[in-house]
Formats: structure tokens, C-alpha cells, sequence
């Protein structure tokens, strides 16, 4: 089954989640960063009876947990949760958790221990390379696996602002640039970075080459990226072999 991940709220529309569902797609993941735009991407795929996954914060603080209860409001299908409080948090709400790859699963008793706690799905760390996956797909359930096929890795998340930092001048009101303007970073060797923001306008900086691997297990998920090009038609290539 393949998962579709988008975090613009364009996608959500009836006409791109339409073209989607005709390629075999029926389930699509929201990682916004307003809940209007979730509300929104909410209501038009279940128009259309499809799978809505809420994508959840990597980071949750003392205090953010009223996030948490605005989602489960929604009732999502599934939940993407990045860390334990969040897993916990809709587990004992009875909705279906799948764990990212944030909480480092590498292993069959980090596995199961995520199992124990009450995930649907488990996707596996970005440590493991192809040869140690397959490895550890001989000793847990593969059917409980989520694999990221398509996506960039995050390095790290910050509080720092670089919108603030690069367009806005000291004291100048937050304008959501974040939202509007598309922002890289450029390290020592010249590679460029794309920055993003979270719901809690906190800074996600991206790995500057994406990462595209084999298929593995049954649940593939696909971290939609307009940067890669013709990744509308490797999909729908996908799609036609599941088929």
C-alpha cells in the first residue's frame, strides 16, 4: 500500500487527491502548519473516502500537548507520531499510531518494544542501510513495517528563526515568512539546505540530496518533494506494478 505525505495545503485539494486515487492511492498523510490547513485536508480526503494520517510535531514541550487534543478531534485514521509522548497520547485515545523513524528504531527489541506500546506500524531509522533491513526484516513482522521510499532527512530542529534572521530586521514583527518564502542554507562545501517550518514555526533544516531506495516491504511511504524531478511519474509507475 502506498502512503502519500504533503505538506502544502494545494495538495489537499479534490482534484489533486482525485488524480491521486486514480493511480490506486488512498491514503494521504498531512504535515501542516496550521489546524485551518488540517481541518481543511481533513475534510477533502474523507470527501473522497480516503485515508487521513495526521503527521505530528517532532518535538512536543510542556505545554503543546493542546495540539495533541485538536488533532484527536479531528479523529484522524492514523496519526505519524515522532516521539513517545505522542504515541502514548493517541494509543490510549484508541487511534492508530504509526512511529517515524525520529524514535530510532534499529533493532528487533526497539521494535517490538514500539509494538508493546501500541503501534500499528513501525518505520524503521535512517541508520540501517538495505543489506541491515533486510537483515531485521527476518525477525519482525514485515506487514507491521512502513518503509520511507521517497523523502529528505532532517539534520536537526531549532527554535532560532532564519526567516527572522535573513529578511526581518531587529524587533520587526513576525510576518510568517516561513509560509511564504522559500528559504536554503548553504554549508562549507556548497551544498544547499532547504529550511522548513513545523506548526510550531520551529526551523527544520533538510538534507540537501533526498533519498530514493528500493522498495522492501508492502507499507511504502512516499514524502512528496517538488524539488525531484518527474516524481509524479515515478509513483504512478509504482502504483502500476502494486497493481
Amino acid at each position: 500500500m502506498l502512503h502519500i505525505l504533503f505538506r502544502k495545503p494545494e495538495h489537499f485539494t479534490e482534484a489533486s487527491l482525485s488524480s491521486w486515487m486514480e493511480t490506486g492511492c488512498r491514503s494521504f498523510y498531512a504535515e501542516l502548519c496550521s489546524m485551518e490547513d488540517y481541518k481543511r485536508a481533513a475534510a477533502e480526503i474523507r470527501k473522497l473516502a480516503a485515508e487521513f494520517v495526521a503527521v505530528l510535531p517532532r518535538i512536543i514541550k510542556p505545554g503543546e500537548s493542546k495540539l495533541l487534543h485538536k488533532i484527536a478531534h479531528l479523529q484522524p485514521d492514523a496519526v505519524l507520531a515522532r516521539n513517545v509522548e505522542e504515541l502514548v497520547f493517541f494509543r490510549d485515545r484508541h487511534i492508530p499510531v504509526i512511529v517515524d523513524f525520529s524514535l530510532n528504531v534499529i533493532n528487533d527489541l526497539a521494535f517490538f518494544q514500539m509494538l508493546d506500546w501500541g503501534a500499528e506500524r513501525v518505520t524503521f531509522g535512517f541508520d540501517l542501510n538495505e543489506e541491515q533491513m533486510l537483515t531485521l526484516l527476518h525477525h519482525v513482522p514485515a506487514e507491521r513495517v512502513e518503509q520511507i521510499v521517497v523523502g529528505r532527512i532532517p539534520l536537526f530542529t531549532m527554535e532560532h528563526c532564519l526567516w527572522q534572521t535573513q529578511f526581518l530586521q531587529p524587533g520587526e514583527p513576525c510576518q510568517k515568512l516561513c509560509r511564504k518564502q522559500p528559504l536554503q542554507i548553504e554549508d562549507r562545501y556548497g551544498a544547499l539546505h532547504t529550511v522548513r517550518s513545523d506548526i510550531f514555526c520551529r526551523n527544520i533544516v533538510e538534507r540537501s540530496e533526498p533519498i530514493e531506495v528500493s522498495p522492501l516491504v508492502s507499507h511504502l511511504r512516499i514524502e512528496w518533494d517538488d524539488r525531484m524531478p518527474n516524481l509524479d511519474h515515478k509513483i504512478k509507475t509504482w502504483m502500476a506494478r502494486v497493481h
